[in-house]
């Protein structure tokens, strides 16, 4: 939407001014995004890769699809909106230019503030993954111009993104090297490109030779950064140095939670049980989750209690009384449902028992 493209572009704008480079971890669900969110982060990205692993627990290879991309992006907008500007992995627009049309058009929609889009060949893949394959230049550059295009003619609409143009050629064994994907990047920011960024450089030598050769053109760039074997990551703050505005760590979220899952379900295998070091404690659970803050929306309305009134709660003791009242029905609703549930279980067991078999077959 509108309003949240231009609140990544002013946070863009105070990090260049203030020559620092924000960082921004990859969420693949809403409860990850608002994790982020909460701990006090101002940008994340959607990653496609984690999105296809948490929802199809498939690789990054292609697999999942623009609707399947989207339904988890409006969930992921919905609970930061105003919160957290949110870039989404756009991939390769999910086909040719009509495609690339639809996923702008549908991203904004969503409640992204960017979206990237980057120059593999359709299906496209993990940059790190076997059977890495980049479009021509003169295709890429299409590519970009179609989601250009896209962005302007919807912005008639009170729709916007933040284009973020990736190129992967880097690594390619054909249509790759350095010098290639600096070409991408300054054409892509020519264009109009508001950021852009080349998945896979050697080094920090080359991240810096990279951004010398965009200084001119005036777009933002970002670093994208896995961790992997022999490879030192670069702080944001050396980021910031070597000319980035934007550092995106986009796989650390999904593999230190699948590495916690591991260890308690391993744990619990063997007959033991996760301690409370491992674990968030009930209360924080519920906290996370967002009960707190459901009982005291529902404590302002509780009409029939005299523990809040519809437009805000009394004041003083009046909204503590509506929250605490909440609380107390938020308990006996629970109460009902376990009691619901006993009472189906029993019936389930008595359905099955041998006296109620045999009746049904004497009744038969």
């Amino acid at each position: 939407m509108r309003v949240a493209a231009d609140e990544l572009r002013a946070l863009l704008a105070s990090a260049r001014a203030s020559e620092q480079c924000l960082l921004l971890p990859a969420c693949h669900d809403a409860m990850s995004a608002v994790l982020i969110q909460r701990a006090g982060f101002k940008v994340a990205f959607m990653s496609g890769y984690a999105v296809s692993a948490t929802q199809l627990a498939m690789p990054d290879a292609g697999l999942i699809s623009y609707g399947e991309q989207l339904a988890v992006g409006q969930k992921v907008c919905d609970a930061t909106r105003g919160k957290l500007s949110v870039i989404g992995d756009g991939d390769t627009g999910f086909g040719g230019s009509g495609n690339v049309r639809r996923t702008m058009r549908g991203y904004a929609s969503a409640g992204f503030a960017g979206i990237s889009i980057e120059d593999q060949l359709f299906p496209k893949r993990c940059s790190y993954a076997r059977g890495l394959a980049v479009e021509p230049r003169a295709a890429a550059i299409s590519r970009v111009r179609a989601a250009l295009a896209a962005r302007d003619e919807m912005r008639e609409e009170g729709l916007d993104l933040v284009v973020v143009a990736r190129t992967d050629c880097r690594n390619a064994r054909e249509h790759g090297g350095f010098d290639e994907a600096v070409a991408r990047c300054r054409e892509f920011a020519a264009l109009g490109a508001e950021v852009v960024y080349a998945e896979g450089l050697a080094d920090a030598d080359e991240m810096r030779r990279l951004n010398e050769a965009l200084r001119e053109s005036g777009c933002y760039t970002m670093l994208a950064q896995v961790e992997r074997p022999s490879r030192s990551l670069v702080g944001k703050d050396e980021a910031a140095a070597l000319g980035y505005s934007l550092s995106l760590m986009g796989l650390t979220v999904l593999s230190v939670a699948m590495r916690a899952m591991q260890a308690a379900l391993a744990q619990m295998a063997s007959g033991g049980h996760p301690d409370a070091s491992a674990r968030l404690s009930f209360d924080e659970l519920y906290r996370e989750v967002g009960f707190d803050e459901h009982y005291q929306w529902e404590g302002r309305f509780n009409l029939d209690t005299g523990g809040g009134r519809a437009g805000g709660a009394t004041a003083g003791g009046g909204e503590a009384r509506g929250e605490a009242v909440g609380e107390r029905e938020a308990q006996a609703k629970r109460r009902r449902v376990e009691a619901a549930l006993l009472r189906s279980e029993l019936e389930d067991v008595r359905a099955n028992s041998p006296v109620a078999a045999t009746a049904r077959r004497t009744n038969e």
